[in-house]
């Protein structure tokens, strides 16, 4: 028993040196040492003469043994857990996006490669090459470029038989055009995207004494997380893990930015998430003059299964509010996954519109962070890494989710969280995705750009 015990100890040993945690003094180094003092205490106790001769010693070296043997593989399987979730955020992922081929109702265009076809798509498109040679593959196909999507689906009553867009934007088009969404009809959809890229930081060491910044997009669709939608939320976190602080600095969606990489008019920053997670991040990077560290990518799916899995979040809301049959009234309230989803995503009855909804997206980040430390939750972490697994992409190494899990472990402390909002004035502009047509956005309020411009570099600077 005590060579099981042994075994599984040096299994545990082996898992924490793969994830990437360092045996220095600390709560970790402690529990090492515990443990192999306790096991070799069993070996010594069932080696002993006196052992022999008393049962009562003999059973306890088996008791002491068989408990380490237990913790030990239960711990292990833990780390285990934890290596594989890690390694299943897919760092480099482009995502997978559905395509949808888009003609006039009742028109007599027939996908075959036997049939010529002209077809519009999108300029500016981030895997137009490949869509191309998808739909190559359905008709023989030759193409015109437009610079935004309405454009390309308005080509369909001019100039071309079909257009090709990305089902994402699609249904964005619905959204905005009704009744022109209402003369089209999908007649074929195929998917496009680019496999994984090589994550060069993935085994760096990085020091996370300094602070460093992390972008999140949350896209408004659920279930893969590799497709594209539109980014319905956009929250900048910067970290300070020496000072235990966080500073969560929400944009709202329709903020009427330049997407990065655009000439030509700006654009919702929602629809910054259907050209890439690459173009959020580096657009929000240039809206507030920063270098991001690294980004994280979550949809619906993300949002209600962790929640779930913790048991529900606690919020503390500002105001009473109903939606879609749900009552949330003011002060602090518990909410499930479900519940915290809605309550992320609540805009209309909410007296700022989208500017409330970013300050809720806030307070359930809150809720979350305070929830995840608390004890119930932890001893039930195998069940959250595991049902996160697959859920959220991210570029962040596993170094420094591990040595932040640690720091957090040996030294403890509360975090404090400061939020900050962009502000901004509701108008009717033109967009890049959809041309000329105006559209609901909020002009920002260039005041309160600069603000959140110094605070950011301040935080940086450690001066926060």
């Amino acid at each position: 028993m005590s060579i099981g015990a042994a075994a599984s100890l040096a299994v545990v040993i082996m898992f924490l040196l793969k994830i990437g945690f360092t045996l220095e003094p600390g709560a970790i180094l402690y529990f090492v040492l515990i443990d192999a003092a306790l096991i070799i205490f069993a070996f010594c106790l069932f080696a002993s003469d006196k052992c022999n001769r008393n049962n009562g010693l003999r059973f306890l070296s088996f008791a002491l043994a068989g408990l380490m043997l237990f913790v030990n593989l239960f711990v292990a399987s833990y780390l285990n857990t934890a290596d594989v979730a890690i390694t299943s955020m897919n760092p480099g992922s482009r995502g997978v996006v559905e395509y949808s081929i888009v003609a006039q109702r009742n028109s007599s265009v027939e996908l075959s490669t036997r049939n010529q076809i002209l077809a519009s798509i999108q300029s500016t498109d981030t895997f137009r090459r490949e869509a191309e040679r998808e739909t190559k593959k359905l008709a023989d196909a030759s193409f015109m470029e437009f610079e935004n999507v309405s454009e390309v689906i308005g080509a369909i009553e001019r100039d071309v038989d079909v257009a090709v867009v990305q089902s994402a934007m699609l249904r964005t088009y619905a959204e905005y055009f009704p009744e022109s969404y209402d003369t089209l009809d999908v007649i074929a959809t195929f998917r496009a995207g680019t496999a994984a890229r090589a994550n060069d930081e993935a085994d760096i060491k990085v020091d996370i004494t300094k602070p460093f910044s992390v972008y999140v997009s949350g896209l408004d669709v659920e279930g893969d997380i590799n497709q594209i939608g539109r980014s319905d939320s956009n929250m900048l976190i910067l970290v300070d893990p020496v000072n235990y602080k966080m500073m969560l600095i929400n944009t709202p969606r329709d903020y009427y930015v330049q997407l990065h990489g655009t000439r030509g008019y700006p654009d919702k920053l929602s629809h910054a998430g259907v050209y890439g997670l690459d173009v959020c991040e580096q657009t929000i990077g240039d809206l507030y003059n920063i270098d991001i560290d690294y980004h994280v990518q979550i949809n619906f799916t993300t949002i209600t299964t962790l929640v779930e899995s913790m048991g529900g979040i606690l919020v503390d809301n500002p105001r009473t509010f109903e939606l879609w049959g749900q009552t949330y009234k003011e002060g602090v309230i518990w909410l499930n996954g479900d519940q915290a989803l809605l309550f992320a995503r609540a805009r209309k009855g909410l007296q700022e519109g989208d500017l409330d909804r970013g300050k809720n997206q806030q307070l359930v980040i809150e809720g979350i962070i305070s929830r995840i430390t608390e004890p119930d939750v932890v001893v039930h972490y195998k069940k959250l890494i595991s049902n996160l697994s697959g859920t959220f992409l991210s570029n962040i190494p596993a170094s420094v989710i591990t040595q932040l899990f640690q720091r957090q472990i040996t030294y403890g402390g509360d975090w404090s969280i400061e939020k900050m909002n962009a502000t901004g004035a509701f108008a009717q502009r033109p967009t890049y995705s959809m041309g000329s047509q105006e559209l609901s956005v909020i002009i920002p309020d260039q005041l309160a750009v600069y603000e959140i411009q110094d605070a950011i570099q301040n935080f940086m600077r450690g001066n926060n």
